[in-house]
């Protein structure tokens, strides 16, 4: 079994990194031959040039530039060969056009963008995020390339989130906290259908998502007072489209330090079905036998490490001009089997584990226009979620945990949308779930630490859960949308939601309110009822809960505005939002005081049983980004914030609350083949709770000491803060395709990040006065990473 302290993992290894960065730039070496250059200009229907637009330039691989104030952009080094270019920019459809390059000469293109006709159905009413939207949605969006660009240990769009402002993760986990909130209530969706537990390595709180980034073409994320057509959780929605497949058959094969990958796409049946598919398989296992940490004398370790692969798959297929089918399948699995010896402060330690975690999914979507104003929308799909998890330590801490959970998840979705006219527009549908969860834990712990929590465990104390539990979830919405000036749009929406697993119902109350205040700037409002249930498979049975609790209800309200900007050269967006959230009927939840990052949280002595008779979330967001049309864009986020449960009539800050949190970033092009990002994050330092020790006589006159814990959550770790870098290097291959390489370092001037304490009896001593003193033994993130990858399109 791993060692459970964050600072010695082996991917922090530098002679590691450094090494299979040398095989990767060895291996990415290509002829380029003559080249030629594509010359442009972009202008708007009138003729006039539009300063920058998004140009994305696609033969296997996707670059993007951007025109500057003349409306003009070059692309150099272009082998020859036929290249798709893309133009978009806001408010105007995009153009596409397949340009011929040619050795040694300069290709001249001229794209007009026509206006997009905006009708009331096209405007976005929520205040959300957007990824690669080349539609005019008036809100902050950042383009898929500029995603792929940013510096994140796996190239894991779930990583990529925790950028944008009032999103909270931590070093190790992919899983985001978005304003306050806990991860599980955010929804994440792909392809409409909601993935549960979307991650791999969950022993270790999921490092990386199981949705291969690859293949997303877009990502919106909503953080709040989202529409009634999402329902059953209170923080944010994170919905994941992927990209459309292309009319001819592309492939892409990769190899990073942590997976290797394949994808590809193409069309059958004269085009009417298209197709694309992924795999991946990531090989730590593989580099841990390689070239983990040697082994001490005192120590040995065995077994085949984690494990996991994902398979993602969609094929569309048109049936009539009005109609279309899409197949989509989604699965994942993780593996963990290794057993670990040491001696540590002179006591043997066996530690051993032997897990596996599975998540298949297969969905259709079948879509229908009838007439040109109604469009009908109808999802099927089946799912399962298991698990089977046996770990056990004999040393310091004994205990053995058998842990063997599965779930069937049934849905059938339809929804219906009615454009009446260009100023109204409705949409209604409903839902309907099936689950069947069965559980069956054991946990036996036979050590404690002395003195620890009263919700720790406790010598000789055991937990045992067999149980079965099957429930329906019934949803129905409406959404009445309507224009009523030329400035101002409003939705009125309620959903109506039930779950017999625990007799509940909820009526959910929403209104979204948009004004069009000028050219390029938009007002936003929101108000509503969010509710979420604890789902069949969400019962926590490790830390000894039978009983299902009744939904919670969170209360939103936000007010944003954004506007666009022309200043020195630069085409600038900026966004203010502030919101309000409160949580009543709370859930209980547990946490562990000192270390968040912990495999068997379970078994720990900081663990605590949290009951908030409420919580509140409140903030301030500034989100600034900085686009010229030439080498150089950049973007800055700053978040105030707050978030606080109501415990025992005080309230208690979160264990994630950061009052305050900065991210700025850099992207600088040298050319179509060079670009290098730089991405500097800050955030306040999480609450932690206080400990002190106490000298305590015996019966025999010795004395021992003893922990004392202050209130909880009532300090805080040093602030953090690390830079991150990413450079990538792109390879045009004469008629096989192109080669990217990507070497990625975070943390780059090896910050030691705080990250809690490991707490125990060994922390704790008595001085030869007769004093008792508490000797602390800090837990940080990650030092010093490097990262690499290289993929080739063809």
């Amino acid at each position: 079994m791993a060692k459970q302290s964050t600072g010695r993992l082996w991917w922090t290894r530098p002679a590691v990194g450094l090494a299979l960065i040398t095989v990767l730039c060895t291996a990415a070496r290509a002829q380029v031959e003559d080249a030629g250059r594509i010359s442009g200009v972009v202008r708007d229907w009138a003729g006039e040039p539009i300063a920058g637009a998004v140009i994305q330039i696609s033969a296997g691989e996707t670059a993007s530039t951007r025109s500057g104030d003349d409306g003009r952009f070059g692309i150099e080094g272009l082998l020859p060969g036929r290249y798709t270019l893309t133009v978009a920019d806001e408010g105007l459809a995009a153009s596409e056009r397949v340009v011929q390059v040619r050795a040694g000469a300069v290709t001249e293109v001229e794209f007009q963008l026509r206006p997009l006709k905006q009708t009331v159905d096209r405007i976005e009413v929520t205040a959300g995020y957007s990824i690669n939207r080349t539609e005019p949605i008036p809100d902050l969006a950042l383009t898929r390339e500029e995603i792929r660009q940013l510096p994140n240990f796996g190239n894991d769009m779930f990583r990529a989130l925790q950028y944008l402002p009032g999103v909270a993760g931590n070093d190790v986990s992919a899983q985001f906290n978005v304003r306050g909130g806990l991860f599980r209530d955010n929804m994440v969706r792909v392809n409409g259908l909601e993935v549960y537990e979307p991650f791999h390595l969950k022993d270790f709180q999921g490092v990386f998502s199981i949705v291969d980034p690859e293949m997303i073409g877009t990502v919106d994320m909503i953080n709040g007072g989202f529409p009634s057509e999402y329902g059953d959780r209170m923080a944010s929605v994170v919905d994941l489209t992927t990209a459309p497949p292309s009319g001819e058959r592309q492939f892409n094969l990769g190899v990073s330090i942590s997976s290797f990958w394949g994808s590809g796409s193409g069309n059958f049946a004269s085009d009417r079905g298209r197709w694309l598919a992924s795999a991946r398989r990531g090989y730590l296992d593989i580099v841990i036998g390689i070239a983990g940490p040697e082994e001490e004398e005192d120590e040995s370790r065995s077994g085949s490490g984690p494990r996991y692969w994902d398979l993602l798959g969609r094929i569309d297929y048109q049936l009539t001009p009005s109609q279309s089918l899409a197949v989509n399948a989604l699965a994942a699995s993780d593996s963990l089997e290794e057993e670990e010896f040491e001696i540590e402060d002179g006591i043997p330690t066996r530690e051993q584990a032997d897990t596996s975690y599975g998540n298949a999914n297969l969905w259709i979507n079948h879509q229908a226009a009838l007439g040109s104003s109604l469009l009908v929308e109808t999802l099927g799909s089946a799912g399962r979620i298991d698990r089977d998890r046996r770990v056990a330590e004999d040393g310091f801490l004994r205990f053995l945990i058998r842990d063997e959970r599965d779930t069937d998840v049934f849905t059938l979705r339809q929804e219906w949308s009615y454009l009446r006219g260009a100023r109204h527009y409705l949409k209604w549908g409903f839902e309907a779930r099936s689950y069947d969860s069965r559980y069956d834990y054991l946990n036996i712990s036979d050590s404690a630490v002395p003195g620890g929590s009263d919700d720790g465990p406790v010598a000789g104390e055991s937990t045992r859960v067999e149980e079965t539990v099957s429930g329906e979830q019934y949803s129905i919405y409406v959404a009445d949308r309507v224009q009523l000036t030329d400035a101002f749009t409003l939705e009125l929406g309620a959903r109506y939601d039930e779950q017999t697993w625990t007799d509940d119902s909820q009526v959910s109350p929403r209104v979204n309110l948009v004004w069009d205040a000028g050219p390029g700037g938009f007002v936003r409002a929101a108000w509503g009822y969010f509710f979420q249930s604890q789902r069949p498979h969400e019962l926590q049975v490790e830390d000894g809960e039978t009983e299902f609790q009744l939904a919670e209800r969170a209360e939103h309200y936000l007010l944003g505005w954004e506007r666009g900007f022309r200043l020195w050269g630069q085409s600038l967006r900026v966004r203010i939002d502030g919101y309000y959230r409160r949580v009543t009927d709370a859930r209980v939840r547990y946490e562990n005081l000192f270390v968040p990052f912990e495999p068997n949280p379970e078994v720990r002595s900081d663990r605590i049983r949290l009951d908030p008779e409420s919580s509140e979330a409140r903030g301030f967001e500034l989100f600034v980004t900085g686009r010229g049309g030439g080498k150089l864009d950049w973007w800055m986020n700053y978040a105030l914030s707050e978030v606080t449960d109501r415990l025992e009539g005080r309230d208690t800050p979160r264990n994630i609350d950061q009052r305050h949190a900065l991210n700025l970033n850099l992207n600088y092009r040298m050319g179509p083949k060079w670009n290098f990002n730089f991405a500097w994050i800050f955030h306040s330092g999480w609450p932690t709770t206080a400990v002190s020790a106490e000298a305590v006589e015996l019966p025999d006159g010795s004395l021992v000491a003893v922990p004392v814990i202050g209130p909880i959550y009532d300090e805080n770790l040093t602030d953090y803060h690390r830079l991150d870098i990413r450079a990538s290097r792109y390879f045009e291959l004469s008629r096989r395709g192109s080669i990217e390489l990507f070497i990625d370092v975070q943390n780059l001037y090896d910050r030691r990040n705080l990250a809690g304490f490991e707490v125990d009896e060994r922390n704790f001593v008595v001085l030869p006065g007769g004093e008792a003193a508490y000797v602390p033994n800090p837990e940080y993130w990650f030092g010093v990473l490097p990262s690499a990858g290289v993929s080739w399109r063809f």
